[in-house]
């Protein structure tokens, strides 16, 4: 049910190029990758507990909050990060041209599901 649910993702998201959903140690459950190698996509996940627990480091001071939702882009595509159950979490790596609220927007729901099936 995981990949059935990644594979929706990527269809919504037309400008997706991979996607993957880690567990708690960064670790694929499922991918799918169009453009991205697994092996760029499997560090993406390996390392997403790193990048958000160094972010709510750096913002700890001002928001007590935690970190859900992380993006960044480089010159040529968006990564997104969000978290799910059980500290697993959700990566989206997408074309720099596409439209970042929609990807969010269907990566929010692909988490609901997800969820629901952890």
């Amino acid at each position: 049910m995981f990949q059935q649910i990644l594979d929706q993702l990527i269809e919504r998201v037309p400008e997706a190029l991979a996607a993957t959903f880690n567990d708690r140690d960064g670790d694929a459950v499922c991918s799918r990758t169009i453009q991205v190698s697994n092996e760029g996509l499997q560090l993406l996940g390996a390392y997403q507990h790193v990048v958000k627990r160094h972010l709510q480091q750096a913002v700890e001071e001002f928001d007590r909050g935690e970190v859900k939702q992380v993006a960044f882009a480089t010159d040529q595509h968006w990564i997104l990060m969000i978290g799910a159950r059980e500290q697993c979490t959700l990566v989206l790596v997408m074309q720099r041209e596409g439209i970042l609220g929609r990807a969010r927007f269907h990566m929010e729901q692909a988490v609901e599901a997800l969820n629901r099936e952890l």
